[in-house]
């Protein structure tokens, strides 16, 4: 067998393996969001996957860990773009405070048309106490960590506007709180509204930009 039949071979294998994976994943979502996390068991997620038990969990060890795996990817994601968000405001990128604020909302949208479900996922866990406290501490220090550090870098990068003037004075943690508040309404809102059939693509953008405005007007500076 030649090296380039074994990378083809490789290749090949790893679309499966992700594609499983995927599958897996698109299976516990449904029975999730179906029947909640409690109840949902293992069995009825691999039956909607349609695949041994035994097959999940070669990739996932145990229920929290599938979990974990669907509400992770929004938290990173958001993340990451808070992280560019703060590394230009440290190389004084931004002239003006309502440049910051676009880019705020933009990451809050680009987050969610990435990972949409695993937003709902995340704000289902932390609504629900009596969830939190059923998982495994391992699984739930990671989820909570990365929150807490999601949030602790918005605080950080508003109290550096602050002292930037490019937004006005007031508590950070009063701020990040509001402007999360105000994204994270705004979803559940437009998921209400789709459950009973509105078409919410346009009109989540649309809101979303008008809150935008709102808060640019209510602390950018420049």
């Amino acid at each position: 067998m030649t090296e380039s039949h074994r990378r083809a071979i490789q290749a090949r294998r790893e679309r499966e393996r992700n594609a499983r994976i995927q599958g897996i994943l698109q299976a516990a979502k449904k029975v999730f969001f179906s029947k909640g996390y409690l109840k949902t068991t293992m069995d009825e997620i691999a039956l909607e996957a349609q695949v041994s038990k035994p097959t999940i969990y070669q990739y996932f060890k145990t229920k929290d860990e599938l979990y974990s795996a669907l509400m992770l990817p929004f938290l990173e994601e958001f993340g990451a773009h808070f992280e560019t968000i703060s590394r230009r405001l440290e190389r004084g990128r931004y002239a003006s405070g309502s440049k910051l604020v676009k880019d705020l909302f933009r990451a809050f949208e680009k987050s969610f048309e990435a990972c949409p479900d695993s937003l709902r996922v995340a704000n289902t866990f932390f609504q629900n106490t009596d969830l939190i406290g059923e998982l495994e501490e391992s699984t739930r220090l990671a989820i909570s960590s990365r929150g807490r550090y999601d949030f602790e870098l918005a605080r950080r990068l508003l109290a550096k506007a602050m002292e930037r003037g490019l937004i006005r004075e007031m508590s950070p943690y009063m701020l990040s709180d509001i402007i999360w508040g105000m994204m994270l309404g705004i979803t559940q809102v437009m998921d209400m509204k789709a459950a009973r059939g509105t078409k919410t693509s346009r009109l989540f953008k649309e809101t979303l930009r008008a809150a935008e405005r709102i808060v640019t007007e209510a602390i950018a500076i420049g």
